[in-house]
């Protein structure tokens, strides 16, 4: 099957998702010792502070408002330099709506840099933090669980409610800001994982598709691209559809299987350890990063995995 200049082997896709659920169930090759996912101790952290100062909305608020900042950023580093308790306790107050909406800017500017680091940081990813506090504070009680609740807890109408697309007019911006189709995803998938709130629907809205996936599916020959093309594009209208439809068809879950793939290519083709790869046998090359973060693309030129004569 072709797509505007992408030709889709669902057989080849649902080979590469099904060697690597079956290397991770059976504990074998990367997975034959435990890898955590980079969130899971922030997320444990957070859930511990929110019971030391009594505050059941603390969590929720708490990832939301991080989820904004996992974007053009290694993931596992990120998380790595925030899942500090005595840092969280410090800056805990940035993760309250109220108080940030109630203190100057630049002290808001200051302690995200401070404690957030964030990977490819622009003012304007700030204001949108502070924008966010504003509208939870504002319209929500400073519980993002309400705006669950105006969305009659249901995941789809959520992510419908997050998602802002790249370059929207002004009349179809949401009320928060910075969530794209994989953001709004991943919040939502994180929130039904570690059981934060009970969501209707999750296993229905698909998964959140980001580089270390799509590269996956294109490394091994479920994608199969003649030049280097657009990420939106293929990551949304191409390969989001084929997952959710394969996940649908085995009756895998979406959750399960947007974290195994992450977790490949995170632990396999980033540091490349190519003979620990549960689809090492079916992969042809190793893309670069680098053309996805410049200019959102996804290039399918073999940057160095083999050696080029």
């Amino acid at each position: 099957m072709s797509v505007e200049g992408i030709i889709v082997d669902k057989e080849r896709t649902s080979k590469t998702i099904e060697m690597s659920l079956q290397a991770r169930e059976n504990r074998t090759l990367i997975f034959s010792e435990d890898i955590i996912p980079p969130e899971e101790h922030f997320v444990q952290i957070i859930r511990e502070y929110s019971k030391e100062i009594n505050d059941e909305r603390f969590p929720l608020n708490a990832l939301f408002l991080t989820t904004t900042m996992v974007f053009g950023s290694d993931t596992r580093s990120f998380f790595r330099g925030i899942s500090d308790l005595d840092q969280v306790r410090r800056y805990a107050w940035i993760f309250m709506p109220e108080r940030v909406v109630g203190v100057e800017r630049s002290e808001v500017f200051g302690a995200c840099e401070d404690f957030l680091k964030p990977a490819g940081y622009s003012q304007n990813a700030l204001e949108q933090w502070i924008h966010n506090c504003r509208v939870l504070a504002e319209q929500y009680g400073g519980d993002v669980r309400n705006f669950f609740k105006r969305n009659d807890n249901n995941a789809q109408r959520i992510i419908d409610s997050l998602v802002v697309y790249p370059r929207a007019k002004t009349k179809y911006k949401k009320e928060f800001r910075r969530f794209g189709p994989k953001l709004s995803r991943l919040f939502v998938q994180w929130v039904s994982q570690y059981q934060l709130y009970d969501l209707e629907g999750t296993e229905e809205v698909g998964l959140p598709v980001d580089f270390q996936i799509a590269r996956i599916i294109i490394q091994t020959g479920g994608l199969r691209l003649d030049e280097p093309t657009q990420a939106h594009y293929l990551t949304q209208k191409v390969l989001l559809p084929l997952l959710i439809s394969l996940c649908s068809e085995n009756k895998w879950s979406t959750q399960e299987v947007s974290e195994t793939l992450w977790l490949v290519g995170s632990h396999c083709c980033n540091k490349r350890k190519h003979e620990q790869c549960p689809v090492n046998d079916m992969c042809g090359r190793l893309i670069s990063r680098q053309p996805y973060d410049k200019g959102g693309l996804f290039d399918p030129k073999d940057f160095g995995r083999y050696e080029i004569v």
